[in-house]
């Protein structure tokens, strides 16, 4: 693994990644940040990383000039290798928060006054929990209007429709769709 770009660009860590963390490959983070470059700019955002693994998505965005990233997930190796390439990079501790929860735990249990500019959502394939994220109801103390949320599936899966989400880009790299999303609630 390796940081694609910004500040961080050519970083890479070594970790011995199990089965049950499927990192976003270089080659489609890459494609996610030069996406993204096209509508924000990633100076000052708050960003949200869900289902985190290594934390690559959030280091990206970091990297890039994001003011504070929170990283959430549930697997405790996943924890350590985020921790670790975190303290890698030297990453200054206020502007990053890990969080060792269950994602719709976490989201139940958010009760900061901020909000995120930027989600990136990158869960187990085959299981609906992006679907079940966007109907969930904490995703109003985490997201404002026009909240960017970058959704990871399988080209096997589907995103149930939802008002709230505006559908403004839609990639595809072999098995991985990344469909990008505005919240407008």
């Amino acid at each position: 693994m390796r940081v694609v770009g910004g500040n961080f660009k050519g970083k890479t860590f070594k970790h011995k990644i199990s089965r049950n963390i499927r990192p976003t490959s270089d080659f489609v983070r890459e494609a996610i940040f030069d996406t993204l470059a096209n509508y924000i700019n990633f100076e000052n955002l708050i960003v949200l990383d869900l289902f985190a693994g290594t934390g690559m998505l959030g280091i990206e965005a970091l990297s890039r000039g994001a003011s504070f990233c929170q990283f959430v997930d549930n697997n405790k190796v996943a924890i350590e290798i985020i921790s670790s390439n975190l303290n890698t990079l030297n990453i200054e501790k206020e502007k990053y928060k890990i969080t060792f929860a269950d994602v719709f735990s976490f989201l139940r249990s958010y009760q900061s006054e901020k909000k995120f500019d930027l989600v990136f959502s990158d869960p187990p394939y085959g299981l609906e929990l992006n679907n079940k994220l966007i109907s969930h109801n904490g995703i109003k103390k985490i997201a404002k209007y026009g909240t960017i949320f970058i959704i990871e599936i399988s080209n096997k899966e589907t995103i149930n429709e939802n008002p709230n989400f505006k559908m403004f880009n839609k990639k595809n790299y072999g098995d991985t769709n990344i469909l990008f999303f505005s919240y407008e609630c």
